[in-house]
């Protein structure tokens, strides 16, 4: 009997967002099944070492993941921009192994889209300090062009943010440095629905990062974005 193909996703402990964010992008795709599994991280260094990533329980959950006959494995956090991107791709190389299938990330996912798009000075709405974006852009290898930091501490307190909020502080972003795209930084932030609301009202691509990780999972499986492009441009690039 043949499969349907299918994601598998792997999520910080602490994150209440992508489960969500795979809710609201799978029906767009109703031939595409999702497996999530989660590794432990609560907090900056907390479950994961605070210069890489402790790859172990990646391979564990990528190797379960596997067991569900997925056709690619995305670490969908954000993490590997501020510790560069070659840190992922370390990263990836493992799951994949341990899966038995391709493997992908949020911040490989949206490196790539950075670079269809022709993005090269970014703005970035973060949920954590200015420092976090000015890392995540370094590892990008690109120009910030400035950043909005909510300065939270409990990653799980992103979840709550509301999608008002990140809409304000990305209006106020665009209008003081007009970047050429604007990032929603943080898997644990809900912003897949304000992308395509606030590119139509600033005229510039928004690339929520938990749904960068989606199309990431799509483009390794050479699966058409197309029918979610009215949620923005990512899925039509």
């Amino acid at each position: 009997m043949s499969h349907r193909p299918a994601i598998g996703t792997i999520t910080p402990s602490s994150n209440r967002a992508v489960e969500r964010t795979l809710a609201a992008l799978l029906p767009y795709f109703p031939g595409i099944d999702s497996c999530v599994a989660r590794i432990t991280f609560y907090g900056s260094g907390i479950g994961q070492p605070k210069d890489g990533y402790d790859a172990e329980p990646y391979r564990q959950a990528a190797w379960q993941l596997g067991h569900a006959g997925v056709g690619v494995v995305c670490w969908n956090g954000t993490r590997g921009a501020g510790l560069g991107l070659d840190a992922d791709r370390a990263l990836c190389a493992a799951m994949s192994d341990a899966a038995g299938c391709k493997a992908t990330t949020a911040s490989l996912g949206t490196a790539a889209l950075l670079k269809r798009l022709g993005a090269g000075r970014i703005g970035i709405v973060t949920p954590g300090p200015a420092a976090a974006a000015k890392q995540a852009a370094a590892g990008f290898g690109l120009s910030l062009a400035g950043a909005k930091a909510m300065g939270l501490t409990d990653n799980a307190a992103s979840a709550a943010v509301p999608p008002e909020r990140i809409n304000f502080l990305a209006r106020e972003l665009a209008a003081e440095v007009r970047p050429d795209a604007i990032l929603i930084w943080s898997t644990n932030l809900t912003g897949w629905m304000t992308m395509a609301p606030l590119e139509a009202e600033l005229g510039i691509p928004v690339i929520d990062s938990a749904a960068a990780g989606f199309w990431a999972c799509l483009d390794a499986l050479g699966m058409d974005p197309t029918p979610a492009a009215k949620l923005g441009r990512i899925f039509a690039c």
